[in-house]
């Protein structure tokens, strides 16, 4: 077995051995996140569209006047 001549090489290892353990995990959960975010924005929707109705429903209403 070789051993690393001093830290400096053996750091640059470590950051590409742990960079690429950092990719593969993001390529493996992408599907995951993306799902959960389309979620996200699927709820604000429907949030927006229920403020939105109540906001026009006071103005029909007359309610929306100061």
């Amino acid at each position: 077995m070789r051993h690393f001549e001093n830290d400096t090489t053996a750091a640059i290892a470590t950051a590409i051995s742990g960079s690429s353990a950092v990719i593969h995990f993001t390529q493996t959960w992408q599907p995951v996140a993306s799902f959960a975010l389309a979620l996200v924005g699927i709820i604000s929707g429907l949030f927006a569209i229920r403020y939105y109705s109540k906001k026009i429903e006071e103005v029909d209403n007359g309610k929306g006047k100061n």
